[in-house]
């Protein structure tokens, strides 16, 4: 039976390459250090969870940075046989991205809707020199997931966000070509 000696030191290693790297000077330690945060969405809260102005605000990211925006109302999903409205933006400034999608699903067209979905995607730190910002990869991405039954608050703070959302919408962003096939977005700046 053989026997280790667990006192004898290990043998050394050479350190590794990215240690001894310095920082990048156009890093945004800012963007990564929100990109890691935790408590996004609130429990039984949904009137918190479904406003996208306070998450744009949790993330720093306002109304100006707004690339592209959807809004969709009393589309049929076939996969759960419920109708869904929704409110997606895509926020671009140099550091970071954040998708924002809000849905909120009613049993039948036209009926007040029940249940809702948030979904948060920030992309933090661009690599590499894309000429179209969408397609960008960046050195960190996080996805955020809330889901839940709706409350009065929060249903109507959806409708008076769709509505004031898609306004600036109109007012701000040229209307995406609807035949395009690389670009679902309803009112966009992007290229591609």
């Amino acid at each position: 039976m053989s026997q280790q000696n667990v006192n004898t030191t290990a043998s050394e290693s050479k350190e590794s390459s990215f240690s001894t790297t310095k920082p990048a000077e156009n890093v945004s330690y800012e963007a990564i250090r929100r990109a890691i945060r935790r408590n996004l969405f609130y429990v039984d809260y949904p009137h918190f969870n479904v406003n996208t102005v306070g998450l744009r605000c949790d993330f720093n990211m306002h109304l100006d940075y707004l690339a592209a925006a959807t809004f969709t109302r009393d589309e049929a999903s076939f996969d759960t046989g419920n109708y869904r409205s929704t409110t997606e933006l895509m926020l671009i400034n140099p550091h970071e991205k954040l998708l924002i999608t809000v849905a909120v699903f009613a049993p039948k067209a036209g009926a007040a809707p029940e249940t809702y979905e948030t979904r948060v995607v920030h992309s933090a730190n661009p690599i590499g020199d894309e000429e179209y910002v969408e397609l960008c990869e960046y050195q960190t991405t996080n996805v955020y997931k809330s889901a839940g039954l709706l409350n009065v608050a929060a249903l109507e703070l959806f409708w008076s966000e769709h509505e004031g959302l898609k306004k600036y919408a109109q007012a701000s962003l040229p209307k995406a070509d609807e035949y395009s096939p690389f670009c679902h977005w309803q009112f966009s700046r992007l290229k591609g």
